[in-house]
């Protein structure tokens, strides 16, 4: 036994399991209260069409889809519960990082429930996106480098080779993650840990795991990098460093004084003195997305092992009176909860969140994307309204004649659209949706045999190139949705639109740089 080991103070499980109950019975209460977000309807969709990359994001999500639906069906709980689980997981790892870090029953408890309490964190475990999982990356991640600290094992490294790999395939931002650690740990003293085979070893591991996604990448010419030059043009164009730095003190609420002081004692007190580089780590994470005009919300995953460390001093302390913190953060978070975790109407959230705009100014999180502060936070809107869209669109369908149905095209204007109506496809007998929007266009046909088309349109849209009779059917009607969804009958073809629709899906894939030969 080693004298860290000797050292460690127990882990006081019991306490860390209730708090991870807890969490999932607080995802399970809200998981649907409101209706699935438009972004998760895209991941389900690439679930469908299983490959080592799409134009958004890595395969993992799919694959993690694939499987969820797989065990649990086409429910909104079979989609959710994943997200749940590694949010569950996380509070252990913060609190066997506080154990790590020289805390005891206090301490571990303190990090947990600031884990358990953060809007930024109850939000995020709360959808089915690639976030929960690169956010659970980052903090394994920091957690087997406290474990290479701590007990200077070979078996950590290739620990973390794995899970550096397989957060590759989750998202491409733990690329920035690691090149802080990789940083801090060059200009740190553990730098003697880089006079070894180990982490060179752990690095081919994380290349090898990512290989097949990198050769997807370069043999479809990166479209990695035209999704970032997309972004970088229509959403992250509204980013100011005030904007990305804001959120930073917001995102955990309460637990600013929790994680805030992890991060001064990394730096300035001698018991965390080994893991200083985990606070040199986070602050070259802020520099790097600061720079890169990142959105505010990337570096969340890098917070779970201030809050080990923030808890520990907390423990310090005040000692015995250390758990009087527990019921501070839960009375001061419990307002801004709200804005993280659907517990309400959205009725009375939309009511709610305009009185604490108007009385406190609190508005940084209905701020959306186009920089416009709106009376509802832009994940809340997204999950309205698109339910209406499969009844409606089966319900007109189904009143077409057998023959009609079967030369009848169904497309949508963004994946939103399309991923709604294929999820809830073989509840209404509908035909697969086509679309061009995002990775929809990968899978696309080019060879569709049709002279009809039911579409779904992003704004009104009463005439077309290619029919002459345009019908209107029916729009989604929930007032709160961001999409008017306007469905279309197109009858009568102008021109021979089998041919047209050849051309134009050879178009847009080579656009996207997708085209392969039929």
């Amino acid at each position: 036994m080693t004298d860290a080991q000797r050292t460690t103070p127990r882990l006081f499980w019991q306490g860390l399991l209730a708090l991870a109950i807890l969490k999932l019975l607080l995802h399970y209460y809200s998981h649907d209260l409101y209706g699935l977000h438009r972004d998760e309807y895209l991941y389900l969709a690439e679930g469908d069409h299983l490959a080592w990359g799409y134009l958004e994001v890595p395969p993992m999500i799919a694959v993690l889809g694939k499987v969820a639906r797989g065990l649990l069906g086409d429910t909104i709980f079979a989609v959710r519960l994943f997200p749940a689980m590694v949010g569950a997981i996380s509070i252990f790892l913060v609190g066997i990082m506080a154990r790590d870090f020289g805390g005891r029953k206090q301490a571990q408890l303190i990090a947990g429930a600031t884990f358990l309490l953060s809007p930024a964190y109850l939000g995020s475990n709360n959808l089915f996106q690639p976030v929960s999982f690169n956010q659970f990356c980052w903090l394994l991640s920091a957690f087997l480098v406290v474990k290479i600290i701590k007990y200077q094992r070979p078996g950590y490294w290739y620990a973390l080779g794995l899970v550096a790999g397989l957060g590759f395939l989750t998202k491409y931002s733990i690329v920035f993650f690691l090149l802080a650690l990789a940083g801090a740990f060059v200009i740190g003293k553990e730098r003697k840990q880089l006079l070894s085979p180990h982490p060179y070893l752990a690095v081919g591991l994380a290349l090898l795991i990512a290989s097949p996604n990198l050769y997807w990448q370069y043999s479809y010419d990166w479209p990695v990098i035209r999704h970032m030059e997309e972004l970088a043009q229509t959403q992250l164009v509204h980013m100011t460093p005030a904007d990305f730095l804001l959120p930073q003190l917001l995102f955990h609420g309460t637990g600013v004084i929790i994680w805030g002081v992890g991060l001064w004692a990394l730096f300035r007190v001698k018991q965390l003195a080994p893991y200083r580089l985990l606070g040199w780590a986070f602050l070259f994470t802020l520099a790097i997305l600061l720079l890169l005009s990142g959105k505010a919300y990337y570096t969340i995953g890098a917070y779970g092992m201030l809050l080990a460390a923030g808890a520990v001093m907390w423990e310090r302390w005040l000692g015995r009176y250390a758990w009087t913190l527990l019921p501070v953060i839960l009375l001061l978070n419990a307002p801004i909860i709200p804005y993280g975790l659907p517990v309400m109407s959205v009725e009375k959230m939309q009511a709610y969140c305009t009185y604490f705009k108007d009385n406190y100014g609190l508005t940084t999180p209905l701020r959306w994307e186009d920089g416009v502060i709106r009376t509802l936070p832009q994940d809340f809107a997204d999950m309205h309204g698109w339910d209406e869209l499969p009844a409606k669109v089966a319900a007109y369908y189904h009143q077409l004649t057998p023959e009609q149905q079967s030369k009848t095209m169904l497309y949508a204007d963004n994946y939103g659209q399309a991923g709604v109506l294929n999820f809830h496809r073989k509840e209404y007998d509908l035909p697969e949706c086509l679309s061009f929007s995002s990775s929809f266009t990968m899978w696309i046909p080019q060879n569709v045999d049709f002279d009809h088309q039911l579409q779904v349109y992003d704004e009104w849209h009463p005439t077309s190139d290619f029919f002459s009779e345009m019908i209107f059917v029916d729009s989604i009607e929930h007032p709160l949705a961001r999409d008017p969804g306007y469905i279309f009958f197109k009858t009568q073809a102008t021109m021979d639109v089998r041919a047209v629709w050849k051309e134009i899906v050879k178009e847009e894939k080579m656009a996207d740089g997708v085209w392969r030969e039929e």
